[in-house]
């Protein structure tokens, strides 16, 4: 994915491939703590609807 950001020397372009990084997990970031809670209940819904089903 990042072989095309190399300067005229062949050297790779970190501070775009980490500014790119940092783009991609602002999002992430700013959105988990409000949504932790949906999170984890979706976690532990999910982990009893599969008990109910072995359980029949």
């Amino acid at each position: 994915m990042a072989a095309g950001y190399v300067n005229q020397q062949g050297l790779p372009l970190n501070n775009l491939i980490a500014a790119g990084a940092v783009i991609c997990l602002l999002p992430v970031l700013l959105l988990f703590p409000f949504m932790q809670r949906r999170f984890v209940s979706g976690f532990t819904t999910a982990g009893l609807k599969e008990q109910e089903a072995v359980r029949r």
